[in-house]
């Protein structure tokens, strides 16, 4: 390993042994991928992030060192303590519901893109856990540096991420779609911009409508395009009331 002293100009470099014909473990090998992902300037915040998911940040109200959450990774750790500390205390929290997603298309990331496992499921994770079009971009941007331009199915899944981006903006409760027609469920009326929601029917050529039964439905026609149209396309109409 290769790296400058402290903030000053002075390389050093730091060698590791291990016993020869010994096969390193799981643990170790996290932590050598965590060194090697991780060279940038400042990147001593991130190895020693990725080292409290390796090994866990232990429990706070006992005696306990070490624990492992790295399966659920740290920002959801973070959320879930955060529910548990409110119930605890009886403090109220604002709540940050997950719009229901259920359309006909779907995303993943085939192993021609990402073919190890454990790299993959971290893919996952970001993925997941992006809250705005900054961390969205920021995503593909990393995504894009170590593996190359994003396949169609890869696209497809930050599609998604997209989509609920805006469905939380919008104060969404579901998504669903059936047949190629999408409704558009909103938590309340009075959130719904009426100006531009009467803008986009009428400029939609049909292909939108409000659902006269519940007001707080919006109708899309997705029809059978194909996956990168329809995802633009209930992109588009979603970004147009946000």
């Amino acid at each position: 390993l290769r790296g400058r002293v402290g903030r000053g100009e002075r390389a050093a470099s730091a060698y590791l042994f291990y016993p020869s014909g010994r096969a390193l473990g799981e643990l170790a090998m996290k932590r050598l991928r965590a060194i090697s992902d991780f060279t940038e300037l400042g990147a001593g915040f991130k190895v020693a992030m990725k080292d409290m998911e390796i090994r866990g940040t232990g429990s706070l109200l006992g005696r306990d060192q070490s624990g492992n959450i790295y399966s659920v990774g740290y920002d959801t750790y973070l959320r879930l303590l955060d529910a548990a500390i409110g119930r605890l205390t009886g403090e109220r929290r604002e709540s940050e519901g997950e719009p229901l997603l259920e359309l006909e298309y779907t995303g993943f990331i085939p192993d021609s893109y990402i073919s190890g496992a454990q790299e993959k499921m971290e893919a996952y994770k970001k993925i997941a856990a992006v809250r705005s079009r900054d961390e969205l971009d920021e995503v593909l941007s990393e995504l894009q540096g170590r593996f190359g331009p994003l396949p169609a199915e890869a696209r497809a899944l930050l599609s998604l991420a997209e989509i609920r981006i805006i469905c939380k903006q919008l104060d969404v409760l579901s998504l669903k779609e059936r047949a190629g027609v999408a409704r558009v469920e909103f938590a309340r009326v009075a959130n719904i911009n009426i100006e531009r929601a009467l803008r986009l029917v009428k400029e939609s050529a049909g292909r939108v409508k409000l659902d006269p039964r519940a007001p707080n439905v919006l109708v899309l026609q997705t029809g059978s395009l194909p996956l990168a149209e329809k995802s633009a396309f209930v992109c588009d109409r979603l970004a147009a009331l946000a």
